[in-house]
């Protein structure tokens, strides 16, 4: 991080055009035929409809991250002409581990990261006014998702405000993949397709990903710096397992007395490392093999590409197949993981794959990782918990009544073929983070066999407050094969606010009133509005039988 936040620059002008969409993969074979069977190109479906900017967060696993159709840095407005992966502005999630879960609301591991794409001295320009909407999918729910939590957009460098000399004609789709079983929740997928939209063959084409990742809290330096000043980049050159792997984590600051690795809490708030590793790209020109990572750079926030040649600076940088050593002590660093050089023939596309996560130490990230290789292989077939149950919430006086159906209870495991549903468990928010109210499972060998609800009432409420529950699903866990039990994902959960007040317009109207009507000149922040003559706010206090209720709606 080194920009100085400006909230009132946001980014960008939106012009809207017409573009040409790739259309979706219509097969579901081995992910292993790379640039056949998953290739977006053999099922066009023509024109797609360009949008504004979108954004959501992805948080149905242990990692939450922003997933946006924006070119441009959320804080300073300044247009990167590239994909955007996190949010810089700290608004919403970027790459927050949520493990400790009670560090998880201090644990950002990352500024924001980048796609870079290099062709020809400069780097390719990417325009969000050709941009599509975000398209969101879930397993069990749409039949062409893959994981719990897919998206997917398509952008392209053919907008009238690239200028003439970088626009090359280059369209990428960004596909991404997440879930929320124990093995594969620490990272997200990340599948680009890139298109050569032209006639022409593009040869020496490099794709890069460039990681600002400002870990967790302060441990030295001074202002708003201090807390991406202690970090240290490293990266896994394994060629013989075919593992490349570029990381970063929060380093032992020098001017900080004793060893703070990880941060000074207990436990650790900063413990993980955060990295991406290459799942998949071409053979670069030249080789045989495909997968193959090709450098690994880095440089602290003074020597960011900023001037007039900044895209000749970050085509350089990612074109010159260094491999640089780790620096000799913590500072506000970025990573750039390097592939390529690849050819792309004319009207064609090359794919590029990486698993974005955390992980305990270096050692529990290259664990992670390794999952994320093993489902890339193997179809995304792997454990999976069952399918979340679908639920309510009923609000009473004094309580909440949470009910929920039993579809999770026929749920089959891809991965073994069987119905191995095991019990439910029902979950409320609090200010650490999720408590477990209540759990059941099925009267058999294994658990607790209390036998099976599907509705429980929480009676430890206070009327006109809110509450957060979630429902989840979890299966008895595959021990021959050292897979623990998997539990769906508690994910944000539904929100209720007890003490609902159902009396009539007519009792509203007799007995006390207060005066003036709405109570407060400003309402609060949830609220999501402030009061005007042109918008008023709706709430009023109703005293009615020595009760005070405050209800919208009622027009005194």
């Amino acid at each position: 991080m080194k920009r100085t936040l400006n909230p009132g620059n946001k980014a960008g002008l939106l012009i809207l055009y017409a573009l040409l969409i790739l259309g979706l993969t219509g097969s579901n074979v081995m992910a292993l035929d790379k640039q056949v069977a998953e290739n977006p190109m053999l099922d066009y479906q023509g024109l797609g409809k360009v949008t504004a900017i979108e954004e959501v967060v992805c948080n149905v696993g242990m990692v939450d991250n922003l997933i946006s159709n924006t070119t441009s840095e959320k804080a300073t407005g300044t247009n990167d002409w590239t994909i955007i992966i996190g949010d810089d502005s700290a608004e919403l999630p970027s790459m927050i581990w949520k493990t400790p879960s009670v560090y998880a609301d201090i644990n950002h591991y990352l500024y924001f990261a980048s796609l870079r794409l290099g062709y020809n001295c400069h780097i390719i320009r990417l325009s969000q006014d050709k941009a599509t909407g975000i398209t969101v999918k879930r397993y069990g729910v749409d039949a062409d998702a893959i994981s719990l939590f897919d998206t997917e957009f398509y952008i392209d460098d053919q907008s009238p405000l690239v200028p003439a000399q970088y626009k090359v004609g280059v369209g990428v789709r960004q596909k991404t993949y997440a879930w929320s079983e124990g093995y594969r929740d620490d990272f997200i997928i990340y599948d680009w397709w890139i298109y050569n939209l032209t006639e022409d063959v593009l040869d020496s084409f490099f794709v890069g990903v460039h990681a600002d990742c400002d870990i967790s809290t302060a441990e030295g330096g001074s202002g708003a710096q201090a807390w991406s000043r202690d970090d240290l980049p490293g990266y896994v050159r394994d060629s013989l397992n075919g593992e490349y792997i570029s990381y970063m984590y929060d380093g032992d600051n020098p001017t900080v007395p004793g060893d703070d690795i990880g941060g000074r809490q207990s436990p650790k708030e900063s413990s993980g490392y955060i990295g991406s590793r290459l799942l998949y790209c071409p053979p670069a020109i030249g080789d045989t093999e495909p997968s193959v990572q090709k450098g690994h750079g880095w440089w602290d926030w003074n020597s960011d590409p900023s001037d007039d040649d900044a895209a000749a600076e970050w085509f350089d940088r990612l074109s010159d197949g260094l491999w640089l050593e780790p620096p000799p002590s913590p500072h506000d660093f970025r990573y750039y993981q390097k592939f390529g050089p690849f050819s792309i023939p004319a009207n064609d596309s090359i794919r590029v794959m990486v698993a974005f996560g955390i992980g305990e130490g270096l050692s529990g990230l290259r664990e992670n990782l390794e999952w994320a290789k093993y489902l890339f292989e193997h179809d995304w077939i792997g454990p999976s918990a069952p399918n979340p149950p679908t639920y309510t919430l009923e609000p009473g006086d004094g309580e909440v009544t949470i009910e929920w159906d039993d579809a999770a209870e026929s749920s089959i495991d891809p991965f073994s073929g069987e119905e191995d549903f095991e019990g439910y468990r029902l979950w409320r928010k609090t200010e650490t983070g999720w408590s477990l109210l209540m759990e059941c499972d099925v009267i058999n060998e294994i658990g607790f066999n209390t036998g099976l609800v599907h509705s429980y009432v929480d009676y430890d409420v206070h009327n006109y407050f809110q509450y957060t529950y979630s429902v989840t699903a979890y299966d008895r866990g595959d021990p021959d094969n050292d897979i623990e039990s998997l539990e769906s994902g508690v994910g944000s959960g539904k929100t209720v606010e007890p003490g609902t007040y159902n009396e009539t317009r007519g009792v509203a109207t007799t007995g006390i009133h207060v005066v003036p009507n709405p109570f407060v000149a400003q309402s609060a922040p949830d609220f999501g509005f402030v009061p005007d003559q042109n918008n008023p706010a709706t709430e009023r206090i109703v005293l009615s039988t020595c009760l005070m209720m405050l209800r919208s709606g009622f027009i005194l």
